[in-house]
């Protein structure tokens, strides 16, 4: 049976190429034949860029488009714990075995300068360390990439990655690898850019014997100056959509489509809908961009399904947040003057597919 994984760090918001990943990696697994399991789990090693109230947002945002888990933090599972930090004791008796092999060594260098491998150190009681990689110093390691390809580099190229860290906590690059076949994962879903240290994941089933899963890069999501999405560069995450006005399931159903093509010519998905379309061959070797344009033309698509109700429900917090003038709010909803108002924006909404008329709106108070 299939078993793929979203792997997130809980460091900020959800940006949309993270959100893609998780859909791709519950996509691969649910248009499977069985159904395969989808898995969330935690990757909070990186202890200095964790941020208060991510987790929760993580398990909102996946719970809200409806990619619920089948095993993770809140769910269980027979390969628990999903929270890399209740894991810590295995990373280091993997790394043990990859320092008996030869295929790691103690480290006491800098992170920057590394000259450990070759003299032998002995550690000290008490003494800080890492455990770094050694990587082969001739040949060349290859692997395929279900969307890619075939791809090999020279083992030359690669650098003796960090392990373990001095805090005893280990790297995203190891801890991933030990994780992924703990539980047992057969297909690992990421983006491209990770591509460059998958030679480095090979090595390390290599040496330690164990089975590699398939691998499947997704290509890059850009803005529509061509460089890639960023929050610093004035892109939108996915909570900035959802604050504009933008349904859950439009955004779901558009950012299926940067990276992957239908069948047929078919645009407006359901989650459901997708599970059915979706195969792995459809996966696009070439950057998408993000065309906000395109998303409001799709969120109109939903707003014109929405029942005059649900589209009141869901554009009252918007109405109630644009009134600048001292209004009596209960009073205003109690009156019906809300659902005036939703009824004449739900009809310019569906022209223009965005909420930001709303504040029009507040004029009228």
């Amino acid at each position: 049976m299939i078993r793929t994984r979203f792997a997130p760090s809980p460091t900020g918001s959800m940006h949309l190429g993270n959100l893609r990943t998780a859909l791709y990696a519950y996509l691969v697994a649910k248009s499977a034949t069985p159904k395969g399991i989808f898995i969330l789990r935690i990757e909070d090693t990186d202890r200095e860029r964790l941020v208060e109230g991510s987790l929760e947002f993580i398990y909102k945002t996946l719970r809200g488009v409806g990619l619920n888990w089948d095993e993770g933090p809140e769910v269980g599972g027979n390969y628990g714990p999903y929270i890399q930090s209740e894991r810590k004791a295995a990373y280091l008796q993997f790394a043990q075995t990859l320092i008996e092999k030869k295929a790691a060594y103690y480290c006491i260098c800098s992170d920057e300068i590394c000259k450990c491998r070759d003299e032998n150190i002995q550690l000290k009681e008490g003494e800080a360390f890492a455990i770094r990689q050694a990587m082969p110093k001739e040949g060349s390691t290859t692997f395929t990439d279900l969307v890619y390809g075939e791809i090999t580099v020279e083992n030359k190229e690669l650098e003796d990655q960090i392990l373990i860290k001095r805090d005893g906590f280990p790297t995203y690059n190891f801890a991933n690898v030990i994780d992924d076949h703990l539980m047992a994962i057969t297909h690992v879903v990421r983006g491209s850019e990770y591509l460059p240290s998958t030679p480095k994941y090979v090595l390390l089933y290599e040496s330690l014997g164990i089975e590699q899963p398939h691998y499947i890069h997704l290509p890059l999501i850009l803005n529509q100056d061509g460089g890639k999405l960023s929050k610093r560069r004035g892109d939108a995450n996915f909570e900035d959509l959802l604050e504009e006005g933008f349904l859950f399931e439009a955004v779901l159903n558009y950012i299926a489509l940067l990276g992957w093509a239908p069948k047929d010519t078919t645009e407006i998905f359901s989650l459901q809908q997708l599970e059915e379309a979706f195969y792995i061959e459809g996966i696009s070797k070439s950057p998408s961009s993000f065309d906000k344009t395109k998303l409001t033309w799709m969120n109109s698509e939903y707003i014109k399904k929405m029942s005059e109700d649900d589209f009141y429900q869901f554009a009252l917090p918007y109405l109630q947040k644009s009134i600048k003038k001292e209004v009596d709010l209960k009073k205003a909803e109690r009156e019906g003057d809300f659902v005036k108002a939703a009824t004449i924006l739900q009809q310019i909404t569906q022209l223009r597919s965005s909420m930001k008329y709303v504040k029009w709106f507040s004029n009228f108070w």
